[in-house]
């Protein structure tokens, strides 16, 4: 049995187990119940053999995968991958990421969390672009609007709250006001972030009352136990970048920096009023520090 085959193996066994990533309690259970039909189309002997597939069979195992993501089915998403990979059939689970990524699919996000909860990150770092890969202890980004090229950050002073307003910054260098950590959440059947800069200990959230525009404000505060301070992350592909969409789980609000700058050049964050999926407008670059 090479390296690539008992990886997978190991996986498999371990991922019978619950399993925690970061702050958040996963159950990965791979159970009987979670193995594919025997009245499924494609069957695992097939796709466990050294013989060549034909496109037809290669095809019809990619959709299986893809329906099984997309269907949130992720005990048989994660076993059906695992022995995809150590078959090496990389480039079909390659064709589905991608295909999660083109038709914008957030199950993506779900998808990779559940592979590494199931000891299968080998798998996601090798096959997954690495902005999917928030959930990771130690992955640190910069959350940047596509488009206007500025950084979220906080402000500095505190309001009478004792929030911080959250602004984009037109200066998107490296450093810890700009630098944030997604602290993953497993809830019902996707999972959610709480986000916050590395070095102070607000988590991001929109504020309870809507402005003229119908916007909510983004804020951080120290407590983080409500709706309002959890995120999902939608992909989208764009003018040929991955880019992302960041959703408040309270109103369902897409993240996005104001139209003006203020007197220190920099723009308001704000939950838009509308979930208007304009990557030219919402969109933003999670880039790994």
């Amino acid at each position: 049995m090479g390296l690539k085959e008992f990886a997978v193996v190991l996986m498999c066994a371990l991922a019978a187990n619950a399993n925690v990533i970061g702050s958040s309690t996963v159950a990965a259970t791979i159970s009987s119940t979670d193995l594919p039909s025997t009245e499924a189309t494609v069957n695992i002997e097939n796709i466990n053999s050294t013989l060549a597939l034909s496109d037809v069979a290669a095809k019809n195992i990619e959709d299986a995968l893809y329906n099984e993501v997309v269907a949130r089915d992720f005990g048989k998403a994660v076993y059906r991958t695992a022995i995809l990979y150590g078959a090496g059939r990389d480039y079909i689970i390659t064709n589905v990421v991608n295909r999660l990524i083109d038709n914008g699919k957030s199950q993506l996000i779900d998808y990779a969390y559940k592979l590494t909860a199931s000891r299968g990150t080998f798998i996601v770092r090798a096959l997954f672009p690495s902005a999917v890969r928030l959930h990771e202890d130690l992955f640190f980004v910069k959350i940047i609007s596509y488009k206007y090229d500025f950084a979220l950050k906080y402000g500095l002073g505190e309001d009478f709250d004792e929030d911080r307003t959250a602004y984009g910054d037109s200066d998107t260098s490296t450093r810890f006001r700009v630098t944030w950590k997604f602290v993953p959440f497993w809830i019902g059947d996707r999972v959610y972030f709480k986000i916050r800069p590395i070095d102070i200990a607000y988590f991001l959230k929109l504020g309870n009352s809507r402005d003229k525009d119908g916007d909510h404000g983004a804020y951080g505060s120290t407590n983080h136990d409500t709706d309002r301070h959890l995120w999902y992350v939608k992909p989208v592909r764009h003018n040929g970048k991955l880019l992302f969409y960041i959703i408040n789980k309270e109103y369902e609000e897409l993240l996005k920096l104001g139209q003006s700058t203020d007197s220190d050049g920099d723009r308001t964050a704000y939950g838009h009023s509308t979930r208007d999926f304009n990557p030219d407008k919402f969109a933003w670059y999670i880039k790994l520090v």
